[in-house]
């Protein structure tokens, strides 16, 4: 199951709108890869800098991946603007053509 979808909210807010919350936060790259795979890897609602979507969504579940996975996940997500089309992107309307 997915959670964080690029650019829509569902069950969790789009990962647009997390990496704007974390570069608001940590604009400095390797600030914001050392808080993002540090709260993933335990992610506590008090520690979060996104009250508003622990409220909305609940905390995020744990997940079962290495710390270094999750340094390598939130490079990836601090490199990606997830509004334009990038590398693992999927562009629907044009799959429907």
């Amino acid at each position: 199951m997915t959670c964080h979808f690029e650019t829509k909210d569902v069950s969790a807010p789009s990962m647009v709108k997390v990496r704007e919350n974390y570069l608001r936060a940590f604009p400095k790259k390797e600030d914001f890869i050392a808080y993002m795979s540090t709260w993933v890897s335990d992610p506590k609602e008090e520690t979060s800098i996104m009250l508003w979507a622990v409220k909305k969504y609940k905390l995020m579940p744990y997940l079962h991946y290495d710390l270094d996975s999750l340094k390598e996940i939130a490079a990836y997500v601090y490199e990606t603007n997830f509004e334009k089309e990038h590398k693992g992107h999927t562009n629907i309307s044009l799959q429907s053509k």
